[in-house]
């Protein structure tokens, strides 16, 4: 159990680096499959965005979120 949650934490580190690195050429944004990354992603991103505004126009919150489940993954192994 403990191996699929690590698992999924992983690959959704993934997609928190694909979505962040999409989100700066606006030809990758118009289309499913980054509408699909934008509702499984930004929930959490949002509720960080909360705490941790940005800081010179830098969106840190992706790289909060992956810290955060980086450490999870650690507690976990």
């Amino acid at each position: 159990m403990l191996r699929l949650l690590d698992a999924v934490i992983e690959i959704y580190i993934i997609l928190i680096v694909i979505y962040s690195l999409g989100s700066w050429f606006p030809q990758f944004t118009a289309n499913s499959f980054f509408d699909f990354l934008a509702r499984i992603i930004e929930p959490p991103l949002e509720f960080i965005r909360r705490f941790v505004p940005p800081i010179a126009g830098l969106d840190l919150s992706p790289a909060i979120l992956i810290f955060i489940l980086i450490v999870v993954q650690h507690f976990l192994r």
